[in-house]
């Protein structure tokens, strides 16, 4: 069975003016849910107030949520005040470091801030052991702090030049980026970096807006709440309760469930009811261009409720319910959606050859809204069926696929699955912002490499070279954002394997008005051949980095897309939707420009791509 090791801090009492009033009620709420939860284990530390200095949260840490194994969670609950200071560290996009306030931080003599880097790389530590781990921050400036009074009253304080001392270990990750990925922590926060959290007096007790909401969520979504649905009913809440001047974040896969971080199968996007309306988080940066677009709720196989779109944003869209009235538990949920009938083009699939063969693929494919056998404007494929039970595929990007079988109804539903899969990767390469203003003050660049050769291709694409000694190139990546304006940033790897990773360079975050950020936190990035590519002179691989731009958070869960094997299983239908449900169905501008330009919002949000080339000599 397992463990949850938690260690629940709540500080009100700061002996200074700066003292709060509800975060040792949130530390206590938190306790209490904790302790009703079923099916797990509880090893519960508390600190409030006199006993949460520093040294003992760092000991919490240590020795209590150290003790987690694999298959445990360890859990970080922290209700008090944040601070934040300005940084020339390169690391930081935001151009501020965050910290935590203990009970003796504000104390003159008393023991410095709990620092983002410091906490981060304690809490990833434990997550490397193979521990879910997870950080709930309810204090200002909560979004950067594990990077690692009458009315409402804000969670932060001044970060006051007498707490410059040594700020312990940082860390690093290991393997510089060769190799999978390591295990991180969960971040739920309160607020973004650059912000405020707020508590007020909330059903009769002070509270944390973010700490009453993230509560009242998991009560309603019960023991199969995901990080994103959570997350999808907390942000709504507190935007209301703040007067949308707090924006809680989530850092962390969306599917994995509460507490253990088990995916969960679900869709990439997900409705919720908010003050203005029904919502949808897919929006322009998706791909999505305009209403008239469904949405099929997954809640209810085979009941068949629609939502349609009627205006779309940036980062979401506003629907309405098509054919059915939502009743108030409709309202207090989150729904899984998927895409169902869209307006977007599809891959315009040709297909040659053997007669029986032929004849299987197109029945696999007319159950895709990915792919058309009637022709169109969209991604042009071909697959040629030869006379020994073989399907050979083409028209993509990426590197050449070997030939798939081809003899059933199953072989042909895999190879329909392959079709879409190219397609989704495409769509994804290719997204652009019709409006290229804000495209435009935006770029990637690749340094010279820290190992390895650097040269460019004509168009001034970087090409990077293993050493002769077999060797992979490694090199920084920077992300500039030369606009007036705080940008949120995620940076994409799609390989030529036809993956793309959204979470390995640049997972999300913002980067300040003329500044630059650094891909993997300033640790260089390995280009190295995929595995099963040998390294021998002349192999090659290619990496589209690319760069999606916002104002506010974007939903990345969409772009994540593992690289194409065969040896995936067919893709499975349901009553709910076609075999590519879920999917990403995204497609690049068609035609020109309406007169008058880009609907009212287009413009707020841009994209920049680096070709990188790796070669071995």
């Amino acid at each position: 069975m397992r463990t949850v090791y938690a260690l629940i801090v709540g500080i009100d009492d700061y002996r200074t003016r700066d003292t709060l009033k509800g975060c040792v009620n949130d530390a206590r709420a938190a306790e209490t849910w904790l302790r009703q939860q079923r099916g797990v284990r509880h090893a519960i530390l508390p600190l409030h107030d006199e006993h949460a200095t520093k040294a003992a949260v760092l000991r919490g840490i240590q020795r209590h949520l150290g003790r987690a194994g694999a298959g445990d969670t360890a859990l970080l609950w922290f209700s008090g005040h944040g601070s934040q200071e300005s940084t020339r560290d390169p690391r930081e996009g935001t151009g501020m470091c965050q910290a935590l306030v203990c009970h003796d931080s504000l104390q003159p003599g008393g023991q410095p801030l709990l620092q983002d880097q410091e906490l981060g790389a304690l809490l990833d530590r434990i997550a490397a052991r193979g521990t879910h781990v997870v950080a709930v921050l309810d204090s200002c400036f909560s979004g950067g702090a594990t990077r690692e009074d009458g009315g409402p009253r804000a969670r932060g304080v001044e970060w006051r030049p007498w707490w410059h001392t040594a700020t312990g270990t940082t860390g690093t990750r290991d393997g510089g980026g060769n190799g999978p990925e390591p295990r991180r922590h969960v971040l739920l926060a309160a607020c973004r970096p650059q912000e405020l959290a707020n508590e007020d007096l909330l059903d009769g007790a002070w509270r944390g807006y973010f700490s009453h909401a993230l509560l009242h969520a998991l009560d309603t979504l019960g023991p199969t709440a995901t990080y994103g649905g959570v997350h999808a009913l907390v942000e709504e809440r507190v935007r209301s309760l703040s007067g949308r001047v707090q924006h809680p974040e989530l850092r962390g896969p969306h599917d994995g469930r509460f507490l253990t971080g088990e995916a969960l199968p679900t869709s990439p996007f997900l409705l919720r009811h908010t003050a203005s309306g029904w919502e949808v988080d897919c929006g322009y940066a998706h791909g999505l261009r305009a209403p008239g677009a469904e949405f099929t709720l997954l809640d209810r196989p085979g009941g068949g409720r629609r939502v349609v779109v009627r205006d779309v944003g940036p980062e979401s869209s506003r629907v309405e319910p098509a054919g059915w009235r939502p009743g108030p538990a409709d309202r207090e949920g989150v729904h899984a959606v998927t895409p169902s009938a869209l307006a977007f083009p599809p891959a315009a699939v040709t297909v040659v050859g053997e007669r029986g063969a032929v004849r299987l693929l197109s029945a696999a494919i007319s159950g895709e809204p990915l792919l058309t056998r009637d022709g169109g404007n969209g991604l042009p494929l071909r697959v040629e069926a030869t006379a020994d039970g073989r399907a050979r595929v083409s028209g993509g990007a990426g590197r050449d696929l070997p030939p798939l079988s081809l003899r059933t109804a199953t072989d042909a539903a895999r190879v329909a699955g392959c079709l879409a899969h190219i397609t989704r990767w495409h769509h994804i390469r290719d997204l652009t912002n019709p409006d290229p203003y804000l495209s435009a003050l935006v770029r990637i660049t690749v340094d010279k490499p820290l190992v390895g050769d650097l040269t460019r291709t004509a168009t001034g694409d970087p090409v990077l070279r293993y050493t002769r000694g077999g060797r992979e190139p490694q090199a920084r990546v920077r992300i500039h954002n030369d606009s007036d304006r705080m940008l949120w940033c995620v940076l994409l790897d799609l390989t030529d394997s036809y993956g793309c990773n959204a979470t390995a360079l640049y997972e999300g975050d913002f980067v300040k008005p003329g500044g630059t950020a650094l891909a993997r936190r300033g640790e260089p990035v390995w280009f190295h051949l995929p595995p099963g590519r040998t390294v021998v002179r002349g192999a090659s691989a290619t990496d589209w980095l690319k760069l999606i731009v916002t104002e506010n958070e974007l939903n990345t869960a969409p772009f994540r897309l593992p690289a194409w094997s065969p040896d995936a299983p067919p893709p499975s239908r349901s009553a709910a939707g076609p075999a590519s449900a879920g999917l990403l169905h995204l497609s690049p501008p068609q035609g020109t420009r309406d007169a008058g330009g880009p609907a009212h919002g287009v413009g707020r949000w841009g994209t920049a791509t680096a070709v990188v080339r790796t070669e071995v000599p």
